[in-house]
């Protein structure tokens, strides 16, 4: 049995301290050699040799990708003909593991990669995309790269990439996987404390190994909506009751077990529209699909679709995070000279059918490069899709001059997709990509979880040999918002407030009414503590509020949802960060609740409003004692409204009882605490002080502490959570100051 190297941490929900072990694919170690069908190779143009070494490997055997010779694509595709099951790797739909396998380079300046596609009985879900982002080395040497299963997955294929130019071998390729998985349930959408309209999705998580999840049940409140027998888990419920609502899941196996996912509180709105943002992240786990039809002089009909690769479709990102930009360019016919794909009846193949650089294409290309969203997780909202075209020269609507040599040119659009369960029919928004100006696209989703969603953009046009994909014209587009606007928990910024009343849940839950309060009236101030967050107390004794009325030990009649936030105004097309750190919560808990068993919640949020507020964009986080951040990518309308902030929902209590129930408190970036904790590591004396986004801060020292000058150890940024500083303790006998700008 070969050892792997665990390099990447394994985020599994409810398995943080199960066993861990390393389950290799079918010939992952390539003992049996190859071609097998447990690896079958696939190359397109270039020059490929395909080699399994007996010996040599990490240990014994091993298999070797060479591409010296230049050009074109190699990989291996495991599960090639059927997709390796996951419970045959230890494997739960929907959960994040971590994928390994041991590379070295033979020859050449490049390491190889790794895609992980996931497939369900229908065919292909989602894909990891393909995956470089490793130093080549040319030792042996263990990678990793986490990725999330589709939650609808039965199985996988691992395709193990070529070294562009490279000779690379490969060994011990595999998954790291708990030896069991508890069952475990989990509501993965509405997020908690999201406003969702009276028809909604729940989708849920669920999962054991070994076993099989047999039932997933929904409840709101302690009503039982309905059941799912199939993964990806979801219940519609159409018709809920305006006012808050308690959402569970109940789990079953088909070992007897049974689990309830912990709680999320929503608010059912009558008005509500949700709205989901996405923007070009080439993290977002793209997909390609080609369509081929016939050219339009040749009737355009419909020829064959199916999944291609990002390169064949020539579709890359330049690198990650928002300033990588997506290139776009003509499709290619796969290195093909066959006259299926080329038109040998005009030039230079009339004359010369060997001169296929500026060959004419004999098809039309309708190229997709997309991101397909979980199932139920999005359906009936409205999916808005934007980001910026930096260069388009390709499109002949803004290009006339961009055509091949018989007058047939491109176009491109970014698009949102809402496709039946089948795929047999499409909704779908487009719109034109102009250079340097932002785009954006919106489509309101039918609300049936089995539907399939997807953002992305299709090249149209006709094919091109590989070599002239640089002659026509190109796509540059970028994340609307390279640089973000950030923002934290600031006492200086002009807070608000705004109190919506609800009778409690066992009067039903209904909405009573909403309007401005004053902060202090919410129970949310600023102290020399943080921002304090508490139970909300009203002074009224009357039976509308309190049973059986108010006074000492009195029970809340009301479900009060206090929001403290910060409006900005209009942020169009931008990405807002708000960040803090959570000092303690003592409010929020499973067993801290009145009489009645009501409890609170408490979640900072970033709410992007229309011009008429009759709908919102919404994200949240809870708060739990440390940093937090969440961002919130704006829709490109200068008339919307933007707020952050934080949103506490619970019943009220008389004001002489709110302290017993405990408090939310937050840093507060306008007077922070200074106070330096010291402790010893090894010779180290280590510094350790919380710190906040947008803030520097210098620790200094002197040996006397009533005289002689301050020295700066070093200067740091805040990056929201704590930092730590080491001086050697060894030194001379210090007194530390910190400088917060």
């Amino acid at each position: 049995m070969k050892k792997l190297a665990l390099l990447a941490a394994l985020a599994l929900a409810g398995t943080a301290h199960a066993a861990l072990v390393t389950n290799l694919f079918p010939n992952g170690d390539f003992s049996s050699g190859g071609p097998t069908p447990d690896w079958v190779e696939v190359s397109g143009d270039g020059s490929f040799v395909y080699t399994y070494p007996a010996t040599g490997g990490n240990p014994g055997a091993y298999g070797v990708i060479d591409n010296t010779g230049g050009g074109g694509w190699g990989i291996w595709v495991g599960g090639n003909a059927t997709p390796i099951p996951l419970s045959s790797l230890g494997l739960v739909a929907g959960l994040t593991y971590t994928f390994v396998q041991d590379m070295k380079v033979l020859a050449g300046p490049n390491t190889g990669g790794l895609k992980i596609e996931s497939w369900g009985p229908s065919g292909l879900i989602s894909s990891s995309g393909d995956l470089r982002p490793w130093p080549a080395t040319g030792s042996w040497a263990t990678y990793s790269t986490n990725y999330t299963i589709a939650p609808a997955a039965t199985g996988l294929k691992i395709v193990p990439l070529w070294g562009p130019n490279s000779s690379v071998a490969f060994d011990n390729l595999g998954v790291i996987a708990p030896a069991a998985t508890p069952l475990f349930a989990q509501i993965t959408s509405p997020a908690a404390a999201a406003t969702v309209n009276t028809n909604f999705v729940i989708a849920a998580l669920a999962g054991v190994f070994p076993g099989a999840v047999t039932n997933v049940a929904f409840y709101r409140n302690a009503s039982l909506l309905g059941s799912d027998d199939t993964a990806p888990f979801s219940w519609n419920v159409t018709g809920a009751p305006v006012g808050p609502a308690a959402l569970t899941v109940v789990a079953r196996d088909d070992n007897g077990g049974i689990v309830t996912s912990a709680v999320v509180n929503v608010t059912v709105s009558a008005g509500a529209t949700v709205t989901n943002t996405f923007v070009v992240d080439p993290s977002a786990g793209w997909l390609a699909w080609m369509n081929v039809r016939e050219r339009p002089d040749n009737f355009n009909g419909f020829v064959f679709g199916s999944p291609w690769g990002a390169g064949a479709l020539t579709a890359e990102f330049s690198g990650v995070g928002p300033s990588s930009k997506l290139t776009l360019k003509p499709g290619t016919a796969p290195g093909d000279t066959n006259t299926f794909w080329l038109d040998y009846s005009v030039e230079p193949l009339a004359s010369n059918p060997a001169n296929f650089p500026g060959a004419v294409g004999f098809k039309e290309m309708e190229a997709s490069y997309y991101v397909q969203l979980p199932d139920g997780t999005v359906n009936g909202n409205v999916v808005t899709f934007t980001g910026v075209c930096k260069t388009n020269t390709l499109d002949i609507r803004l290009n006339p001059g961009s055509t091949n040599g018989i007058g047939l040119g491109w176009t491109n659009y970014a698009f949102v997709k809402d496709f039946a369960p089948d795929y047999s029919s499409v909704v779908e928004s487009l719109v034109i990509l102009t250079s340097g100006a932002p785009f954006s696209v919106s489509l309101a989703t039918i609300p049936d979880p089995a539907r399939h969603v997807q953002y992305g953009f299709v090249t149209r046009g006709p094919n091109v040999w590989q070599t002239d994909v640089n002659n026509y014209g190109v796509v540059e587009i970028q994340s609307l918002d390279v640089n973000p606007t950030n923002v934290t928990v600031n006492s200086s910024a002009p807070w608000l407030g705004f109190m919506n009343v609800f009778n409690k849940p066992q009067d039903g839950g209904a909405y009573q009414f909403g309007s401005p309060w004053g902060t202090a009236d919410l129970n949310a101030v600023f102290t020399s503590f943080g921002l304090e967050l508490s139970p909300n107390t009203i002074g009224d004794p009357n039976p509308y509020w309190y049973s059986p009325s108010g006074g000492p030990g009195a029970v809340g009649n009301k479900t009060m949802d206090a929001s403290m936030y910060v409006q900005i105004g209009s942020l169009p097309g931008r990405k807002l960060i708000f960040s803090g750190t959570v000092l303690s919560n003592t409010l929020v808990s499973a067993s801290n609740t009145n009489a009645l068993g009501n409890g609170w919640t408490s979640v900072a949020f970033i709410k992007d409003f229309a011009p008429d507020y009759s709908s919102f964009n919404a994200v949240t986080v809870p708060l739990t004692p440390g940093p937090f951040s969440l961002s919130l990518n704006t829709i490109n309308d200068p008339a919307r409204h933007v707020q952050y902030g934080f949103q506490t929902v619970g019943p009220n209590v008389w004001f002489t009882d709110a302290a017993p129930f405990g408090k939310v408190i937050i840093g507060n970036a306008g007077f922070l605490p200074t106070t330096i904790t010291p402790s010893l590591s090894g010779p180290n004396l280590n510094l350790s002080f919380p710190t906040q986004l947008g803030k520097s801060y210098t620790v200094q020292f002197r040996t006397n502490l009533v005289e002689g000058t301050w020295s700066t150890l070093t200067t740091t940024n805040g990056t929201g959570g704590n930092a730590v500083v080491s001086d050697p303790a060894g030194a001379a006998q210090r007194y530390y100051r910190l400088l917060v700008q």
